[in-house]
């Protein structure tokens, strides 16, 4: 309690507070998480005490849980303005202290602007999220990157904790100070709200929202549909580090021809980039298809991996080999060898099967010449492909002078069955896209793991299938199976860096970025050359605001596999986000040169050339989109070619495309709005409604699996308006207004759902927001709802 502001004799102003004996916040605080309601009735009390202050002009300064006391009797006390803010009514400040504990302090005030009651209620914003998580919600590595985070990022996620106090805790740490709670008051009224709910929910648990989980700010505009995040849109081909040699069968006859080359090589170690050949299969009984096409990949895997810390050796990835479909020596020097590192070598194999032995045949060709480097047979009794093809590695890695990583461990197994099933895993899982291939990997692999429960690699795609499966369906339960399984592969052997890869990707889907970054820090320590794991960090740096070092470490990515597509594919889609879309352009041409047959390509291409705003690339992505279809009918050439005609207000069309997009994939709920715009400008209100409906169903679920996500809760913000759910709407607004409150296609939703609330204030308001950050009078006249934003006449569009 103040019990005066007095002046001494020397003119120093000072407060006469009380004695309060007890223990501190940030003691309570140290022993873990604080309950809900506790944390609440803390806060409220805070607020209680500040309120009086700011009652009396006096703004705090250094809010912060060593500063507030729990008494024995069960009060808080707000305690230390020594610090405080004295506003005398003329408006002249009177500072009486330092500036206060910077790791509270609000936006403004480290940007050097005058502290108000609003920089107070950010600290009891920040108070209070520590007290319901357990730890600063900026809380980073070391001083700078706090306060970096501070300035430019979301909150950290808040697990356990209903949506609608979620909403409290983010509008209380707006950015801005003008979005944030006024005045205490304000604050209080929605905290006790909250708190009835929950004494109410003690005696009746269906009182309050059910808790929610964490999740992800970063958002595509609409019309980057297609222009995705291509690690999760395109299976990675994961490059397995090598396992253990030993215990390796003897090895057949080995001849070198010509003898001179070896030597040569040996001799004057050149950069050698290798492909790895599709394998002929032959035989009385010959092997399944599925197996010596997921050696393919599993033999490119091992070969990426023989010397992870060195240059001299890059392997192309498979995908690129089969996109080109180079299956024969002769193709491959034209095909491959034309880029300007283009594979020096080549290794063209069978698979033979008699009964139950097994054989590969191996030839290294260099690819300038068309002669052979040399070649060799291996055979197996029982049929273990698995020591056939670490046979194989040991042999290449002789012929082409790469020492081998004897430092890395044996993931794979040693059961032939086993290994078998993982290989046509692989096969599957190189085409996840299409209908069925991802549950057939799955079963496969759960059969591999049931014969060998030691079989770390197994787990790890198993993984890796539970996430794609994820990314597929949005369905969170595909999530923990994922988590479960990378988890199995770690306690069975924790250097396995794919594995980090896929759980730093899982961690960014649920918006933990932190973690994420964590996990791809881990496996480029195990890996240096992963570049997944680089184009993951990137994405993590990206996130946090750290837009040079992302495009640095995306162009690192770039260099380990410079005639890879997904490389400049995943930079094109950045700088989309950054809107640099010469930039973007630049670089997804690159990746068409390289893949000239890729619809992925085409439609991230189409994607920026809608996203540009320029009238003239209308043509352009109208003419690249038809060219994607015309090599193979996908879901997002036909979503982008709805969207682009419902651009060019060719409604019949667009709804058309739409449709044939939903039977591809019906798991998007923007092109399920894309429909309903579709049909509601065809005056087709029947059909439009269920669209409505089914988008609504899939928000739902983006905002369960991921609370963070911008997007989804600004989307669904606005199903709720129209709706006439105007607290629910509200949630949805202040949480995505939070997150992203500089997102021009946040803003333009925010402001179509005020004007569904019957706000047109608000809605004139975000409307002009949105523009002035980047959206144009053309979004929003695609939008139905916005003609009256539009034609009101104090509508200002400078």
């Amino acid at each position: 309690m103040i019990y005066g502001i007095e002046e001494a004799p020397d003119g120093q102003t000072f407060i006469v507070m009380a004695f309060y004996e007890g223990k501190t916040l940030s003691n309570r605080i140290a022993a873990g998480p604080v309950p809900v309601l506790e944390a609440l009735e803390i806060s409220n009390q805070i607020a209680y005490g500040l309120a009086e202050a700011h009652n009396h002009h006096i703004i705090h300064r250094d809010v912060k849980p060593s500063n507030i006391i729990l008494t024995k009797q069960g009060t808080v006390k707000v305690v230390d303005f020594g610090l405080a803010l004295v506003l005398n009514n003329p408006g002249v400040t009177r500072s009486l202290g330092a500036p206060g504990t910077v790791m509270y302090m609000s936006p403004e005030r480290l940007h050097k602007s005058a502290a108000d009651r609003r920089s107070d209620i950010w600290a009891l914003g920040v108070v209070l999220a520590e007290m319901l998580a357990g730890r600063h919600p900026f809380l980073r590595e070391n001083l700078d990157a706090t306060l970096y985070a501070i300035v430019n990022e979301a909150p950290a996620t808040l697990e356990r904790v209903p949506q609608e106090l979620q909403a409290i805790v983010y509008q209380a740490l707006a950015k801005s100070p003008n979005r944030r709670y006024q005045t205490c008051a304000e604050l209080l009224a929605d905290s006790e709200r909250v708190c009835s709910q929950l004494r109410s929910a003690e005696t009746s648990p269906n009182a309050i929202s059910q808790p929610i989980p964490p999740v992800s700010s970063k958002d595509f505009r609409r019309y980057v549909h297609a222009a995705s995040e291509s690690a999760d849109k395109q299976l990675k081909k994961r490059r397995w580090l090598l396992g253990s040699l030993t215990g390796l069968a003897v090895l057949a006859a080995l001849w070198l021809s010509p003898a001179w080359s070896w030597i040569s090589n040996l001799m004057n170690p050149q950069p050698k980039h290798i492909a790895v050949l599709p394998f002929d299969n032959a035989g009385s009984a010959p092997i399944n298809p599925a197996v010596a096409d997921g050696l393919m990949d599993s033999l490119t895997n091992k070969l990426s991996n023989l010397a992870p810390g060195r240059e001299s050796l890059w392997v192309v990835p498979a995908s690129v080999v089969r996109e080109r479909r180079v299956d024969k020596p002769t193709a491959a020097w034209r095909d491959l060898g034309a880029t300007h590192v283009g594979a020096t070598h080549v290794v063209k194999g069978a698979i033979t099967r008699d009964g139950q032995s097994v054989r590969l045949s191996i030839i290294l060709i260099a690819t300038n010449t068309l002669r052979q480097v040399g070649s060799f047979e291996v055979e197996d009794p029982i049929g273990d492909i698995r020591r056939l093809q670490d046979d194989s590695v040991k042999l290449l890695a002789r012929m082409l002078n790469i020492s081998e990583n004897p430092s890395l461990g044996n993931w794979d197994s040693s059961i032939p069955a086993a290994y078998e099933s993982y290989l046509q895993a692989l096969s599957y899982m190189r085409r996840y896209d299409k209908p069925g291939n991802l549950d057939l990997a799955i079963s496969q692999l759960q059969g591999a793991v049931k014969r060998d429960p030691q079989f770390a690699l197994g787990y790890a795609q198993l993984g890796e299938a539970y996430r794609l499966k994820y990314q597929q369906e949005h369905d969170k339960q595909w999530i923990d199976e994922a988590l479960i399984y990378c988890k199995k592969a770690l306690a069975l052997n924790d250097r396995l860096s794919p594995v980090h890869v896929t759980l730093g990707r899982i961690h960014n889907d649920s918006g933990n970025h932190s973690l994420a970054v964590d996990e791809f820090r881990h496996a480029l320590e195990l890996d240096p050359r992963d570049a997944d794991a680089l184009n993951g960090m990137a994405c993590g740096q990206e996130t946090a605001g750290q837009v040079a070092d992302a495009e640095a470490t995306y162009k690192r990515a770039i260099a380990l596999r410079p005639d890879y597509w997904d490389g400049y594919n995943t930079l094109g889609a950045f700088y989309v986000r950054q809107r640099r879309f010469d930039d973007a352009i630049e670089q997804l041409q690159r990746a068409r040169q390289l893949t000239p047959d890729n619809t992925q390509v085409y439609n991230n291409l189409a994607g920026v050339y809608l996203g540009s705003g320029r009238p003239q690339d209308l043509t352009l992505a109208e003419e690249v989109l038809k060219k994607s279809i015309e090599l193979e009918p996908t879901y997002p050439a036909f979503a982008n070619l709805g969207y682009l005609y419902l651009q060019q207000k060719r409604y019949i069309e667009a709804a058309e495309m739409t449709r044939k997009a939903l039977q591809l994939n019906a798991n998007d709920f923007l092109v399920w709005e894309n429909l309903d715009w579709a049909y509601r400008w065809l005056g087709e209100d029947d059909k439009a409604a269920p669209a409505r409906e089914r988008a609504r169903a899939l928000l739902e679920l983006a905002v369960q699996t991921n609370p963070r996500d911008a997007r989804a809760q600004a989307h669904l913000a606005l199903q709720y308006a129209g709706k006439g759910f105007h607290a629910k709407a509200m949630v949805g607004v202040q949480t995505a207004l939070a997150l992203a409150p500089d997102d021009p296609d946040i803003l333009a939703n925010v402001s179509d759902s005020y004007e569904k609330l019957g706000d047109h204030g608000q809605a004139l308001h975000y409307a002009q927001r949105s523009l002035k950050k980047g959206y144009t009078l053309d979004d929003l006249g695609r939008d139905p709802d916005m003609k009256a934003v539009l034609a009101d006449a104090s509508f200002n569009v400078k």
